[in-house]
């Protein structure tokens, strides 16, 4: 049988913010690549045993299927850790990919010379105490969080990966805020769809830092396509490093008081918000914002007033429908 000359992807996360754009772009501006949706029920990340199973089982299916092309991608956007989220828990997310890697290489063995994995890393967690601005890829790494300091982990894990696999093509994504529709609400995070949300029921929303916080935040549909356009060029025979750490930025930081602005402009009412001070703020640099010269594309991403635009209308009519989560009670 003559092989497709394609790619077959494999999103794990598929399900979340970053997953599901890299999806919907991979299907209507990519088709070059060929998505693979494993068949079963929906990963049980609360049982790491369960987990473990769909894994390697969908692992197997995913060698069989790849018999029929030239070449694969693995993209890993899994994961609901974040900024305050319990060391136990990051760990777990940390095993489990380790665990996967493992599978990878050993178990199922997958033909390395032929792949390329992506790994959605976190730039504010990598470099929260940084005091170098413009952050960029060159810049000393300096975590001030657990989530940050086992993000690095994830990535020291997928390095000695390909460092056993010459060919093995890796980029690792350090991703600045994502944000868009559908940005699951129950976690404390989200900045953009929280602020969203508390101005269309007119809730106060606890804000754990200052309102002159400066931070980056990148629609969920760029991120996707950036990050596709670098896998191409990564994947490409002529390109050379085995390695790439690359920033996904929008490059146009605000503040939370710029944010808060912008909805007063775009709802004509103030957004509510109550300033307490806690532990978690101490892990929240007060700056940070980044430039990114890996990979560098001429794309122009969402301006922020549109992104918000877009993720109050969707919000508005999931609250006409009934199916905006109102916060939970403190």
């Amino acid at each position: 049988m003559i092989k497709e000359s394609r790619n077959l992807v494999w999103i794990i996360g598929e399900g979340g913010l970053l997953g599901s754009a890299l999806s919907t772009s991979y299907r209507l501006q990519h088709p070059e690549s060929i998505i693979w949706t494993p068949p079963g029920q929906a990963y049980d990340w609360d049982n790491s045993t369960v987990l473990q199973k769909q894994l390697e089982t969908r692992l197997h299916l995913f060698k069989t299927k790849l018999a029929d092309y030239t070449s694969w991608t693995i993209i890993w956007t899994a994961g609901a850790g974040v900024v305050g989220t319990s060391l136990l828990a990051l760990q777990e997310e940390t095993k489990v990919l380790s665990f996967f890697i493992n599978r990878m290489e050993k178990t199922y063995s997958l033909d390395l010379n032929q792949g390329s994995f992506f790994l959605a890393s976190s730039a504010g967690g990598v470099w929260g105490g940084t005091q170098i601005f413009p952050v960029q890829e060159g810049t000393p790494k300096n975590p001030i969080s657990d989530y940050g300091r086992q993000k690095l982990l994830q990535e020291q894990s997928l390095q000695e990966m390909a460092h056993r696999n010459p060919n093995l093509r890796i980029l690792i994504g350090r991703i600045s805020n994502l944000y868009g529709p559908g940005q699951k609400l129950h976690k404390p995070q989200g900045l953009l769809s929280q602020l969203c949300r508390s101005t269309l029921l007119k809730i106060p929303l606890n804000i754990f830092v200052p309102i002159e916080t400066l931070r980056d935040y990148i629609f969920m549909n760029d991120c996707a396509e950036l990050v596709i356009r670098a896998l191409i060029k990564v994947r490409h025979p002529r390109y050379s490093p085995q390695i790439t750490t690359k920033i996904f930025a929008s490059e146009e930081p605000a503040t939370i008081s710029e944010i808060l602005g912008i909805l007063k402009k775009l709802t004509g009412q103030d957004t509510l918000i109550i300033n307490p001070t806690l532990m978690i703020s101490r892990q929240q640099p007060q700056v940070l914002w980044f430039r990114s010269h890996t990979l560098v594309e001429n794309y122009i991403c969402k301006p922020l007033i549109e992104g918000l635009s877009e993720l109050l209308d969707y919000q508005e009519m999931q609250l006409q429908l009934g199916k905006l989560p109102f916060p939970e009670a403190s």
